[in-house]
């Protein structure tokens, strides 16, 4: 059994002491299990021909073709998954391959680098078993591409499989397959941890029916002033990255696109005392800007000096290490640690390798050339004389110091006032005046950029390195080396490749229980670590039922429909419902949009408006899934909830 060989031998691996596994649910007692004489076989021998044949014509959509879906891609060949007339494997990826997928995507080569995943995964499997039909494409699956991904779509599938690695794409291929009602295999890896989930039809709770619980936070205090561990100094340098490099960058660069690159149509704007979003922040960003390597080293400098000095500086003044809080305790004990002013050194590695990352990502940002040469110490170090480091002066800016504050959510700007408003003219006046080459259109831009951990020579893990390292020593914590603090910044968790094969094989098992469509007893959710050992399985459980009334329930797999016309108005809905399922609508909701709340003014009004109106479809779209709620049989009780109800135009 092909399959069960690939698992056979990860356990083998894996486990230290032997593992029992049958999977007798999948033999079949059908007669027709005779050998062929082909490559399928040792299959045929088990789940019999009229098997073989289902999953020879079978339909399969696999999203995501990472290291999971590498390993699927193997069991699709084995398993002869889409050889027949009929059959088609279609999967899709919009990433490309990275030279760090290749320790645990084994589809991939050194050769395939920077290539679509999807495409050179089908093109390998080819090589592996010429006859399966596969479309490989390079779409992301989420609520923009449903006009390519959309019900129709979806419903010609006889199956869909996860190979995803993020929660939320998992939850939007989850509630496609509960609307169009497909079978979905669900599956994920965390280093030596994985799951596998059978979501069928009217069967089982589908993967959204229960939720993991949220991942903590870091305090936002102890991220912004007082870190306690590494792992806080990394993620406060992966935010500077964000902020300094590309969020700052994006709103510069929106800005003067949005004042068409003229310099002059601000400052009339502000003459006329009209409201410019961000206008202090950008004309203070434009003041500062580079204008080339040497100033990219010199404002690295005063950003080092800035961090970690003037930051431990303005701490220690405003706590001193005497400092106790309002119930007489020492403010700086265990969590918080009292910094010390990190004084530059220019023999020090770590300071170098901050202050040339940072120029090197200033440079790229502000889009100026420079050499591999600039990037020397030596180069670095004769700009470096040059740079004016101003003296540090007490900020009067509030700090955080309680552990249960959130990190503010970010707001328009303010209104400024009108001296700040009046200085932020006087300083634009003088840019504009002094004819400097950042006063071109060209350079009324900057470039925003993206986080890449996988290119050691972009400087983004340098920068985040040195950044994280300096601000630890600051801090008296531990530092930690390039690679755990790529792991972190990254978000990166380790592949084990047994487990990635475990999982694999595991779903290859549910996808023949699938399309033999066996009962609910039959299939198996997995939990396994293969650090333990540990493999348990358990059946699904079954889809939840809600009771409306002693003659009305429903599960989430359940769909009701009303059809309408043109002219049907929202009386003609409530009557539709009442005639069709004998029920009185309470409330009715597209997505986020109340469309009746009897309680709401004005909505009794809108029983004469016809649908079409209310819920203003697009030009093309033929139906909508309303959440309807029903009036409850019971006097004084609450409304009770119903299943989606399909509203076709």
């Amino acid at each position: 059994f092909p399959f069960l060989l690939l698992l056979s031998k990860c356990n083998r691996i894996a486990f230290p002491h032997q593992l029992y596994l049958d999977v007798v649910e999948v033999l079949s007692d059908s007669p027709s299990f005779s050998p062929l004489g082909d490559r399928y076989d040792p299959l045929r021998i088990c789940v019999g021909e009229e098997t073989v044949k289902k999953l020879a014509n079978l339909r399969l959509f696999m999203v995501g073709c990472g290291a999971i879906g590498c390993e699927m891609m193997k069991i699709y060949s084995s398993l002869g998954v889409a050889t027949g007339q009929a059959g088609m494997i279609t999967v899709t990826d919009n990433d490309i391959i990275e030279k760090s997928n290749l320790n645990r995507q084994f589809l991939f080569r050194s050769n395939h680098i920077q290539k679509p995943k999807s495409v050179v995964a089908a093109d390998v499997i080819l090589k592996m078993n010429a006859d399966l039909n596969i479309a490989a494409q390079q779409n992301k699956v989420f609520p923009g591409t449903e006009k390519l991904y959309s019900d129709h779509f979806f419903q010609s599938q006889d199956l869909v499989v996860n190979a995803l690695d993020n929660l939320e794409a998992r939850r939007y291929v989850d509630g496609r397959c509960v609307t169009n009602k497909r079978p979905l295999l669900e599956s994920g890896t965390m280093g030596p941890k994985a799951h596998v989930q059978v979501i069928v039809p009217c069967l089982t709770e589908s993967y959204s029916s229960m939720q993991d619980p949220p991942d903590k936070d870091i305090a936002y205090c102890m991220l912004k002033s007082f870190p306690a561990v590494i792992e806080h100094t990394i993620q406060w340098s992966r935010d500077k990255f964000e902020a300094l490099f590309s969020q700052k960058p994006a709103m510069f660069t929106k800005f003067w696109k949005t004042h068409h690159h003229s310099l002059q149509e601000v400052i009339e704007l502000l003459r006329a005392q009209s409201h410019l979003d961000g206008v202090v922040r950008v004309v203070k960003m434009l003041q500062r800007c580079p204008g080339d390597w040497r100033e990219c080293v010199c404002l690295a400098r005063v950003k080092f000096e800035k961090y970690f000095n003037h930051k431990a500086m303005n701490l220690l003044h405003n706590f001193p290490l005497d400092s106790k809080t309002k119930d007489g305790d020492l403010f700086w004990q265990l969590p918080r640690r009292p910094p010390t002013p990190v004084q530059f050194d220019p023999n020090d590695p770590l300071h170098m390798l901050f202050v040339v990352s940072t120029a090197q990502l200033l440079a790229e940002s502000h889009g100026i050339t420079h050499t591999k040469e600039d990037l020397s110490p030596v180069a670095v170090l004769n700009f470096l004389s040059t740079a004016e480091v101003p003296r540090f002066e007490p900020s009067s800016k509030h700090i955080e110091t309680d552990v249960s504050a959130k990190r503010p959510e970010p707001q328009e700007e303010a209104q400024p006032a009108a001296d700040e408003l009046e200085h932020t003219l006087s300083l634009l006046e003088k840019i504009s005046a002094s004819h400097s080459p950042k006063t071109q259109p060209d350079c009324l831009k900057m470039y925003p950029l993206v986080f890449e951990k996988d290119d050691d020579a972009n400087g983004h893990i340098d920068f985040i390195t040195a950044a994280s390292n300096l601000r630890a020593t600051m801090y008296s914590i531990e530092t930690a080396d390039r690679l755990k603090t790529k792991l972190i910044a990254g978000r990166i968790v380790p592949a084990i490749a047994t487990t990635t094969a475990a999982v694999a094989g595991l779903v290859g098992i549910e996808l023949v229980k699938v399309v033999m469509k066996c009962p609910l007893e039959s299939y198996k959710n997995a939990f396994l670590n293969l650090a333990l050992p540990a493999l348990v399985l358990s059946e699904p459980a079954p889809a939840k039922e809600t009771i409306i009334n002693s003659t009305h329930s429903f599960t989430l797999w359940d769909k009701w429909e009303v059809r309408g016309h043109k002219d049907f108005r929202l009386q003609d809905f409530f009557k539709a419902v009442k005639t069709l399922y004998g029920l009185e609508p309470a409330m009715i909701v597209h997505g986020v949009k109340m469309i009746y709340i009897p309680i709401f003014p004005g909505h009794k009004k809108r029983l004469k408006q016809s649908m079409i109106s209310l819920l203003k479809p697009p030009a093309g779209q033929l139906y909508v899934d309303l959440t309807v709620s029903f009036t409850s049989e019971e006097e004084n009780e609450e409304d009770v909830p119903g299943p989606p109800i399909r509203y076709y135009f």
